[in-house]
């Protein structure tokens, strides 16, 4: 919970001062990249929490090793 918890306020302190930020293709792409497996990781956290299953999946793994 506590790694969740400090997420949320960088977050929140971050994406403000994206305003007029101008970023290459390069890092939209990273960003991207990113953000899929951070949503990847909060899918499996959920199915962890609602059914007990922590096993992290082989496709998953593979995203979060960066071999997508």
């Amino acid at each position: 919970m506590g790694v969740c918890q400090a997420f949320i306020p960088g977050a929140a302190r971050l994406v403000p001062k994206l305003r007029g930020h101008e970023f290459s293709e390069r890092r939209h792409t990273q960003v991207g990249n990113t953000l899929e497996k951070l949503r990847a990781t909060a899918d499996w956290m959920e199915t962890a929490v609602t059914t007990g299953q922590t096993d992290l999946a082989e496709g998953l793994a593979q995203l979060l090793r960066g071999e997508y």
